[in-house]
């Protein structure tokens, strides 16, 4: 064969080469396409399945007009999560508050109940573990029935299987232990309103973390149940499950409508453990 001959044959192969590549790039990127879809696809069929379970047919208005839900984009820790939400428009009066994360083993990690006693609060912080990559939701239900939501969809994953941070036996003989604070916060720019904090020592266990000396499943342990009075006056009432994380953290900012001196905490866990805790007006 010729030089020339050749040298098209080099051609001709490199073309070819450079044409099954593209090719196969083509259905690779296809491929990641359609899975996306998919996924997206099972996403969004999960909520569905959850709206029609826990609202029937009653209209869930999306946005963040009403209700606000702040979760980081990708968690530093997925078996502590911070979730912070805010009720956008002191005006309307928010009766319970359904905490969701759709992919988790529980999905539906919490719903809070605020009694008129509560008046308008302005915002809700907890923590909370992800099991996988997923949609956070804060559906609102105001106090003429209307649905709310604010969702975030958050990076992470393992966090309900993810071992203890603390020591198991030390963690069982702390359960129920309590921390509360409750004060009064002067902000320049608004009117004064009050803090309620609750701290309970509990190892929450989801029944899917491994003991790695015993070689099994530890048991599901968590709290389910959380209370919160002022003056002997029910504020909040929270039903909850393993999908809030190990040592439960609620905080509540609330409207002052009068001062109170003692915040109460009765707290229950899966094992009808009963837990109870009370503490005076920090004077700062």
């Amino acid at each position: 064969m010729s030089v020339i001959g050749r040298h098209l044959e080099a051609i001709m192969l490199k073309r070819a080469m450079k044409q099954a590549f593209s090719l196969r790039l083509g259905l690779v990127m296809l491929l990641v396409v359609v899975l996306g879809m998919s996924h997206a696809e099972a996403q969004d069929e999960r909520w569905q399945q959850l709206k029609r379970s826990y609202f029937g047919d009653t209209v869930v208005h999306t946005g963040d007009e009403l209700v606000s839900l702040d979760a980081p984009k990708r968690a530093y820790d997925a078996a502590t999560v911070p979730i912070t939400i805010t009720a956008v428009d002191g005006h309307r009066q928010i009766r319970e508050l359904y905490l969701f994360v759709d992919q988790n083993p529980l999905p539906l990690a919490g719903i809070f109940r605020f009694t008129e006693e509560a008046g308008y609060w302005h915002a809700l912080e907890t923590r909370i573990r992800i099991n996988e990559y997923t949609h956070v939701r804060a559906v609102a239900v105001l106090d003429n029935g209307e649905l709310h939501m604010s969702e975030r969809f958050v990076k992470a994953s393992g966090g309900c299987s993810a071992p203890a941070l603390s020591d198991m036996d030390a963690a069982m003989a702390r359960a129920g232990k309590m921390k509360l604070l409750l004060d009064e916060v002067n902000d320049s720019d608004e009117l004064p309103y009050s803090e309620a904090v609750i701290k309970i020592s509990h190892p929450n266990n989801s029944g899917m973390q491994f003991d790695q000396v015993s070689r099994n499943y530890i048991p599901a342990f968590y709290v389910n149940n959380i209370v919160a009075e002022l003056d002997g006056v029910r504020i909040l009432d929270i039903e909850t499950n393993f999908s809030m994380s190990e040592n439960p953290v609620v905080r509540l900012a609330f409207e002052a409508g009068r001062k109170a001196k003692t915040l109460s905490v009765i707290a229950m866990d899966s094992k009808g453990n009963h837990y109870e805790k009370s503490a005076s007006m920090s004077r700062s």
